[in-house]
């Protein structure tokens, strides 16, 4: 009894939880209420499909609550956009925000998704709206101030040629213009004057690197040739009102440019009050993606023909069901119904796997019709799989995730992959000092990304430890260390370099086990589907054709004459074989269910071509496994390499010098690291994907997701 419970622990550890079915009916007045409790409870929301069967007399529409999507994207979009402005504008990195007190978040009480997002509208474009008046400020005296200090610089330079006032007066016959223009334009302008040789004076001055300034004194017959000439400049029109008769008067320009200072000096601090105020947009952020969140929990409700209630479907852990469900009733009683049922595992592909519903909320006939729902529109591919890990196993959910989510009912492999994956990895990294330096660089990994536990990097972290404690062990066993041989190795026998076949063998070995561990899996995913007879005469008999072929080659090698004499090893492979192609006929002949909507031609024919894939599998997928003696040979030979190069430089001493030695070693390394981690870990990642997960493993599972609300810097509630 004790074994049976510690097999059924362990089964339970590579299954997806159960999974519990809510319809859900509430009064669209709660719907805003209801949201807080979806992320509170992690409830898992899906995604609305219109059922197959609809009744007569509520016939739902295929309607959302809130037709208005336009508008409340184009909102949305004008919050985006306000937020990006602020944090670019003002070159500030959120992300290098602190957070916060409690007491000192921004607090959204709110009555529905459309109120808070249009008071999160009209608050983010205001401040953006205010924001961009301070920098449009701050641009226009800028403008202003560089324009009116170029100006007083070039009044002050035409005042020491003694102009004054009346001096501009006594051009009669000669006409007096103040020009500034781009100091490149204005060498090009010289070279047009010399070729027209206009009869003028011009004198200039640089005012800065770009800026020019002259005039030009000409008779008033030439103004339309200036004109042209001179169209790239920009003349001061104006200049005779700052000179007076004693001079350049420039009073009235300096007090613009006072003017101009004290303006941007008031721009720039409210600029810099605003900067202070940063934590209040990274509340808004925050606000405006929790908002989102809610408001894709919301679409998922439907209305009803001539009701007040809308409906919801939703999937919760069978483990929390009481608690949640409870809890719902206890907040809504009079305005919910929940019809909850038990999604069973075990008959999920006939599609009749929930069980009788248990009722909680309100008795009002107004819901009754919610809770009529048929076992056809619960599909199996919307049951979500709610997989947990034990933690020492986490890091390789970023492996299986790569192949997929297993469905609900089947089981996941992760912690198994925890097992294979680093050995398979360690065969083909096997080095004592290489293994340890991805220990190392998996605890650096750790240490940089500790504060964020949830970072998929603090999981490769783990993952890196893992495969270097594998590839230290592996390492261990050939005897290498750094590509140096260690004097031990040789009386293990285990050093593929010299012992190539007998390691063969025992990677080939590996490789049967692999498999077949991957059929083992494939029973049990039969068995727990109530389909037991499918687990004999499928996988079980593959498991006993693989294992009887291994054991019949691995003892008479390929001598055909000793297969077939006594004590005849061959039926080891072709009693299985036969049982193979005779099983599922013979379970449709004796009544299996399951097999009775194909007839017994079909599925001899089925099984006769099941047959030859897996012949043809079973010698692939076991030759696959040579690459564990590959990989692991082309590792040694490449550090070989680098070790004879470094015994070469010390031989001969004209060039040998230890540092040329150390850096060639260390350079060798870091390579070989680096290549041969990625080799081994794609080649360890193929073998688990093709020849592990072919066998049991579809993938094509939903994950359980629900929604998790931020908090750290606001906080909303609706009420």
């Amino acid at each position: 009894m004790m074994k049976r419970k510690r097999k059924l622990k362990v089964i339970n550890m590579l299954t997806p939880e159960d999974m519990t079915y809510l319809d859900i009916a509430i009064h669209k007045s709660k719907i805003s209420a209801f949201l807080n409790e979806v992320p509170k409870h992690r409830i898992h929301i899906a995604e609305f499909k219109e059922p197959k069967d609809k009744s007569a007399h509520h016939i739902r529409r295929e309607h959302k609550i809130n037709d208005d999507t336009e508008m409340i994207q184009h909102k949305i979009n004008e919050i985006e956009e306000s937020i990006i402005y602020f944090f670019q504008k003002l070159e500030i990195d959120p992300k290098k925000l602190s957070k916060p007190e409690l007491d000192k978040r921004i607090f959204f009480e709110v009555t529905s998704v459309n109120n808070a997002i249009d008071i999160l509208h009209e608050k983010a474009t205001n401040e953006a709206r205010r924001i961009r008046a301070y920098y449009n400020t701050l641009d226009k005296y800028e403008k202003e101030l560089k324009l009116n200090k170029m100006l007083r610089q070039i009044y002050s330079w035409v005042a020491t040629y003694s102009a004054t006032k009346i001096a501009f007066e006594w051009f009669n016959l000669l006409e007096f213009r103040l020009f500034y223009m781009n100091s490149s334009e204005f060498v090009d302008m010289e070279v047009v004057l010399e070729h027209d040789e206009l009869p003028i004076v011009l004198e200039y001055k640089e005012i800065s690197d770009d800026i020019t300034a002259f005039f030009m004194i000409y008779f008033k017959e030439h103004r339309q040739s200036i004109n042209e000439i001179c169209h790239g400049a920009s003349e001061l029109t104006d200049f005779k009102d700052h000179f007076d008769d004693f001079g350049v008067n420039l009073d009235t320009i300096d007090k613009e440019i006072h003017f101009a200072k004290e303006r941007l000096i008031k721009a720039n601090e409210s600029i810099q009050k605003v900067k202070n105020e940063a934590l209040r947009f990274r509340a808004y952020m925050e606000l405006l993606e929790n908002i989102k969140k809610y408001e894709l929990i919301e679409i998922q409700f439907r209305e009803s023909y001539g009701s007040e209630i809308v409906r919801m479907e939703a999937f919760i852990p069978t483990k929390n069901e009481e608690f949640i469900c409870n809890s719902l009733d206890k907040k809504f009683h009079n305005y919910i119904r929940i019809a909850a049922r038990v999604i069973k595992r075990d008959a999920i592909s006939n599609e009749k796997h929930l069980t009788t519903s248990k009722l909680i909320g309100t008795d009002s006939e107004d819901y009754d019709y919610f809770t009529d729902r048929s076992d056809s529109d619960v599909s199996s591919s919307s049951i979500p799989s709610l997989i947990k890990p034990k933690k020492i196993f986490k890091p390789f959910q970023l492996l299986t995730r790569l192949y997929g989510t297993a469905n609900y009912s089947e089981l996941d492999p992760t912690s198994l992959v925890a097992l294979t994956y680093p050995l398979l990895f360690g065969f083909m990294f096997g080095d004592i000092g290489h293994g340890l330096i991805l220990c190392t660089v998996g605890l650096v990994l750790i240490f940089l990304n500790r504060s964020d536990k949830e970072n998929s990097m603090y999981d490769a972290g783990f993952l890196f430890i893992w495969l270097g404690i594998a590839a230290t062990g592996a390492g261990a066993l050939y005897g290498e260390f750094f590509g140096f041989p260690l004097a031990y190795a040789e009386h293990l026998g285990f050093n593929p370099m010299h012992e190539i076949i007998p390691v063969l063998k025992i990677f080939v070995l590996v490789g049967v086990a692999h498999i077949s561990l991957g059929w083992l899996l494939s029973m049990i995913n039969f068995i727990q589907k109530k389909r037991v007879f499918l687990a004999i005469a499928d996988p079980f008999l593959k498991i006993l054709i693989l294992i009887g072929g291994t054991i019949m080659i691995f003892t008479y090698m390929f001598e055909i004459s000793a297969w077939v004499a006594p004590p005849y090893p061959i039926l080891l492979p072709v009693i299985p074989t036969l049982l193979f192609v005779i099983v599922k006929p013979l379970g449709r002949i004796f009544g299996i269910k399951y097999l009775q909507k194909d007839s017994v031609g079909e599925l001899f024919g089925e099984q006769a071509l099941d047959l030859s894939e897996t012949y043809l599998g079973i010698v692939s997928n076991v030759a696959s496994y040579s690459r564990l003696l590959a990989l692991s040979l082309v590792h040694m030979s490449l550090m070989l390499v680098f070790t004879t190069i470094a015994d070469i430089i010390l031989e001969n001493e004209f060039f040998g010098d230890i540092v040329v030695v150390s850096i060639v070693l260390v350079i060798g390394n870091i390579f070989v690291i680096v290549l041969e981690t990625l080799m081994a870990g794609i080649h360890a990642l193929r073998l688990t994907f093709y020849e592990f997960f072919g066998k049991f493993f579809h993938a094509d599972g939903v994950p359980y997701s629900f929604t998790t609300i931020d908090s750290d810097f606001s906080s909303i509630e609706f009420v």
